[in-house]
């Protein structure tokens, strides 16, 4: 059902955005003629709509980690009003000891009221967040009044590799590049139509960033000095306006700000309407090399492994992409660079501010230990670039109109077809089919079921899967003690996640097929059952 109307939505909704933009005709030949532009970008909507929220349920197949633990969040919010380590409404995750964000775990709660807790409703605001993004971009394009660049840009951001991939599942800091975006393109309308709430409306979505990733934590103060500086010095923009968009982010960030710096300098949480809590470990001093004893070398060190990834495409990482495509198709490194050098000659406003957005992420990449989602927020830039470098290359050379969109016609067919295969998703490393097998265990009459540590962190899987009740968590967690900053839990009701030295015949054993043969389970007092590659066993 779900899928019939995410098809649906496709279809319509690029419609109703395209809709005031539709030329009449005479005759059909006459409609199609006046409206050849505005076909191709309904037919790059609807394509790019569809790919980013059609089974998403199904693929990427199983929940990572950090999905399960945020949307988990989310449902503990919303029923009981605390996350999972008994904090009430907090602005920043304690989830596993270093914390996590919380910006998308909020977003999150209105879909699993509506839908309950399940893989749909974890991954559903992504995906529209993607969508609203195709939707944002083809309306900073419009601005420029380009209608060649505004068509390559849409067709080239919906059939994007990363884009797409990172759409379809809910981790976290994948909706700060988007939040820029849609930032950008208020900074944008404000420089075309001089309303002045349009920068206002910038501001507050900038303010929210600071709660979907750590490293907005660096980059909003650089960007905004960078843009608010140039629009002032063009005389732009008032400096008591300024100081309003300055502070109306300043204001918005405050609760993080105090959780930074409470957790910078070991002091206690605070507890008001909300909670800033005190983790085991500063999430942000552990990505970022300024605060690190090496920090010139680390630095150096950061930036070359970050341009390594944005050069080959690729962090290893499945969940970010297939290697042979890479993040925005491996042949694009060289409309890339003529897009960089088109940008910064071509000193438009728009321009400038994708620039601005360019060189703070650039920056970026000395400060974090890098893979692709955690430079994420440079790889919308590199899209804007490579479809500016695109438009020179069509302008440029003729024959380019029809063998360079073959091209990226058939990159885009073959990496849907690989994305939607068995073969990729058994590559990523989430958890894949343990839902049945979780429940399973759940219904057997027992009090004690102790599970093999063989996938990562299983209890929070079962926390999802059996909608644990948050508050009975907190009251029974038990978590080992040799993890700095990371809390693996140990056991919780009558969930163990270790097996013991001595085997208790009135409990219930959990592991990945073949591994029981390490323990002493004598066969004629064991009972296996399989599921999927999973082997329970359980007294005769």
């Amino acid at each position: 059902m779900y899928n019939i109307l995410a098809l649906t939505a496709s279809i319509l909704l690029p419609l109703v955005i395209l809709r005031k933009e539709i030329t009449k005709g005479s005759n059909i030949k006459d409609f199609l003629q006046n409206n050849k532009i505005i076909l191709i970008i309904y037919v790059s909507l609807v394509v790019g709509f569809s790919v980013r929220l059609m089974f998403i349920a199904e693929f990427p197949n199983g929940l990572n980690v950090d999905e399960a633990s945020s949307a988990y969040e989310a449902y503990s919010i919303l029923n009981y009003g605390i996350d999972r380590n008994g904090n009430f409404m907090p602005v920043f995750l304690e989830a596993w000891g270093s914390g996590q964000n919380a910006l998308y775990t909020y977003l999150a709660i209105p879909f699993i009221k509506i839908l309950g807790l399940n893989v749909l409703s974890t991954r559903l605001p992504m995906a529209i967040i993607g969508c609203v993004s195709l939707i944002v971009m083809y309306k900073i394009l419009k601005q420029t009044e380009n209608d060649k660049l505004k068509t390559i840009g849409i067709i080239f951001f919906a059939i994007t590799p990363w884009h797409i991939m990172k759409s379809r599942w809910g981790l976290e800091s994948n909706i700060f590049p988007d939040l820029v975006l849609y930032a950008t393109f208020f900074i944008m309308k404000y420089l075309k139509s001089k309303q002045i709430k349009n920068m206002y409306f910038s501001a507050i979505i900038l303010g929210l960033c600071s709660y979907a990733y750590g490293t907005s934590y660096f980059f909003l103060p650089i960007f905004m000095i960078l843009v608010l500086g140039y629009l002032y010095i063009k005389k732009e923009i008032k400096i008591n306006h300024v100081i309003t968009v300055l502070l109306t982010i300043f204001v918005i960030s405050l609760p993080i700000i105090i959780c930074l710096i409470i957790n910078t300098f070991g002091l206690q949480e605070i507890k008001i309407f909300f909670v800033i809590p005190v983790l085991e470990e500063n999430r942000y001093e552990e990505l970022s090399s300024i605060f690190g004893s090496n920090f010139i070398n680390s630095s150096l060190a950061n930036f070359k492994e970050s341009l390594k990834i944005l050069i080959l495409q690729n962090d290893k990482l499945g969940w970010n992409e297939i290697p042979i495509y890479g993040l925005t198709y491996v042949i694009s490194l060289p409309f890339m660079i003529i897009g960089i050098y088109k940008s910064f000659k071509e000193k438009t406003k728009e321009n400038w501010i994708f620039n601005f957005w360019f060189i703070t992420a650039f920056l970026l990449m000395f400060v974090v230990e890098p893979n692709v989602n955690r430079i994420n927020i440079i790889i919308i830039p590199i899209i804007y670039y490579t479809f500016l470098g695109l438009d020179i290359v069509f302008e440029n050379i003729q024959l380019s109109k029809l063998f360079i969109p073959i091209i990226y016609g058939s990159l885009f067919i073959s990496f849907e077809i690989s994305y939607f295969t068995t073969d990729w998703n058994s590559f990523l490393t989430f958890s894949g089919n343990i839902e049945n097998m979780i429940k399973y265990v759940d219904k057997i009459d027992t009090e004690k079921i102790y599970f093999e540590y063989t996938f990562k962190e299983p209890y929070i899987y079962i926390c999802f899967y059996n909608k644990i009740n948050t508050k009975e968590f907190v009251n029974t967690v038990k978590y080992k003690n040799n993890q700095k900053g990371f809390d693996a839990v140990e056991s919780f009701g009558k969930y163990n996640f270790y097996i013991p030295s001595q085997i208790d015949e009135n409990a219930v054993y959990v592991f990945k097929s073949g591994d029981e043969k390490k323990y002493n389970f004598k066969k004629d007092k064991w009972q296996k059952e399989y599921i999927d590659n999973f082997v329970i066993l359980k007294a005769k």
